[in-house]
């Protein structure tokens, strides 16, 4: 039987995990952006589980699709 977990619990370990990851590791500023994009991701999917990428930018960000993702267009 596979244990049934609410979505606070779901909130609490995995925002628990990216600080921990964060707390651990030299990570830059685009670094933390997409470990705080993972969250965001991981959660708004637990109310929308067909949400996509662009959805869950437009419910946690105060910018566009496009915008965000260009954040990430000049890493190698």
């Amino acid at each position: 039987m596979s244990a049934k977990y609410t979505r606070d619990a779901v909130s609490t370990a995995v925002n628990a995990a990216a600080d921990m990851v964060r707390d651990e590791l030299s990570a830059g500023e685009r670094d933390i952006d997409l470990i705080n994009m993972i969250v965001n991701a991981t959660l708004t999917l637990l109310d929308r589980p067909n949400v996509s990428l662009d959805g869950v930018i437009g419910e946690n960000y105060d910018t566009s699709p496009e915008e965000v993702r260009s954040w990430w267009n000049s890493w190698s």
